[in-house]
């Protein structure tokens, strides 16, 4: 395979799918959604924090969002096979619009708040594997890296508008009944493109499975699992998305104590300083089917280093600024836009770490898309996504322990350090490869479909 550099032109190719109807219907879907759940759980989070006054209740919320995946995920991923994924779209954001709703009438009061995001969260577990799932549906083979690029550029571009923009601008501008207003309204807008999207039957979805007997569900998933986990391509992808995952919910663990502990400001500031972070991802989502023509799985090793490194350097501003301090010259900046030089050192580092962890989901979830029997996508997102949140659980419960009992920069040296043994194994698991290896075939009992979709639109 040639690895010389494409033209300019090549860079820009997710463009043509959102001339086609269905995908472009798809994204909107997705957008509107993504953006108004980020925005619901920065209001919630304030909200719970002003009622309450404790950290801990906050953490209890996050706990909301988090543990119903871990008892239903083995369901979703069943059930998405066997139910028609336009139709979940819509089921899915018209609960979360109630949900809204009824936010509105106990917005004042923490259990009921508790009690509706469990709900709020469980049919949210739905939304992302049926987007995923569908992608392949959608657009051809050759259109799946820059199809996941441009998914995985809106996940993170709706992580900033819902987080750091439309979030804090109606709070500010309103309250937390104007949030939750315009998200039920987004969620309306998303469902009645999902009803569209619906109507617009696709190959895959055109006689859909009679509905899964509860019993059998166990034993369905279980084959998605061995479909998953016997081809090691596979089994690689989903490893090196779960351990994405759970670099970004580490990463929110360890903000507040870096804020206070290594730049000696209020964690407030944690949006501005961390921006560049978002950025360096968006413009790495932007870049990956140029980065894709190196290989898929070495370019999730690039990442995983880049990650890796970025952590280190952030880890390490203190003594860069002792010794740039000490330093005359170009090396001594002083202060930077009413900047700190450990401000300015953290957000320099910043934007290539997020450009970096941009390098990673794509070229893996890439990988799980070319390689998945069409008739188990929805086990195998399923799956991936429970393992993610599950193996969350853990950091989120130890690692503010072992902080304490040493310090923010030494855990984030630990996680750069087994980060770099990440590399290492999916480099030689995985070798350099573009991705392209014959695919698995399907476990005993389950018939393996050929899915070579066509251009639509």
């Amino acid at each position: 395979m040639s690895h010389d550099p494409p033209h300019i032109d090549e860079i820009a190719d997710s463009r043509p799918l959102l001339r086609q109807p269905r995908f472009a219907t798809l994204w909107l879907t997705q957008g509107m959604a993504q953006t108004a759940q980020n925005a619901i759980l920065f209001t919630l989070l304030i909200l719970v924090l002003g009622l309450t006054g404790s950290s801990a209740a906050s953490s209890v919320l996050v706990g909301a969002f988090i543990v119903p995946s871990i008892f239903l995920g083995v369901f979703v991923g069943v059930l998405l096979d066997r139910w028609r994924k336009g139709t979940v779209l819509v089921v899915a954001n018209l609960v979360r619009a109630g949900g809204c709703v009824l936010y509105l009438f106990f917005d004042d009061n923490v259990l009921a708040i508790y009690a509706i995001s469990l709900v709020f969260s469980s049919s949210g577990l739905f939304f992302n594997p049926a987007v995923v799932s569908l992608i392949p549906s959608l657009v051809p083979r050759d259109k799946l890296v820059n199809a996941n690029s441009l998914y995985n550029f809106t996940f993170t571009g709706s992580q900033l508008a819902g987080l750091v923009f439309l979030a804090p601008l109606i709070l500010k501008l309103g309250n937390a009944q104007a949030m939750f207003v315009t998200a039920g309204g987004l969620f309306t807008i998303a469902a009645g493109l999902a009803v569209y999207l619906d109507t617009l039957r696709t190959r895959q979805e055109s006689a859909p499975p009679r509905a899964a007997e509860f019993g059998s569900i166990l034993e369905e998933f279980r084959k998605g699992w061995q479909a998953l986990t016997s081809d090691r391509a596979s089994a690689l992808a989903m490893a090196q998305l779960t351990v994405g995952s759970t670099m970004v919910l580490l990463f929110a663990i360890l903000i507040p104590r870096y804020m206070d502990e290594v730049l000696n400001i209020s964690p407030d500031n944690a949006a501005f300083v961390f921006a560049p972070t978002g950025v360096g991802a968006l413009v790495g989502l932007r870049f990956i089917p140029w980065f894709s023509r190196w290989g898929k799985n070495r370019v999730v090793v690039i990442g995983v280093v880049g990650v890796a490194v970025s952590l280190a350097l952030m880890a390490t501003v203190r003594g860069l600024a002792e010794i740039m301090e000490t330093t005359p010259g170009p090396l001594n900046p002083g202060r930077f836009l009413g900047l700190s030089l450990l401000q300015s050192l953290t957000m320099l580092f910043a934007a290539p770490m997020g450009f970096a962890y941009a390098l990673v989901s794509t070229p893996a979830q890439t990988v799980l898309h070319e390689r998945a029997p069409p008739e188990m996508r929805g086990r195998i997102f399923g799956t991936q996504v429970v393992s993610a949140n599950f193996i969350s659980l853990l950091p989120l419960l130890l690692v503010g322990a072992i902080i304490d009992l040493t310090s923010v920069t030494a855990v984030m040296l630990g996680i750069a350090g087994f980060m770099l043994l990440f590399a290492y194994v999916s480099a030689r698991v995985g070798g350099m490869n573009n991705g392209d290896e014959t695919p698995p075939q399907a476990p005993e009992g389950v018939s393996r479909s050929v899915d070579t979709p066509t251009r639509l639109g």
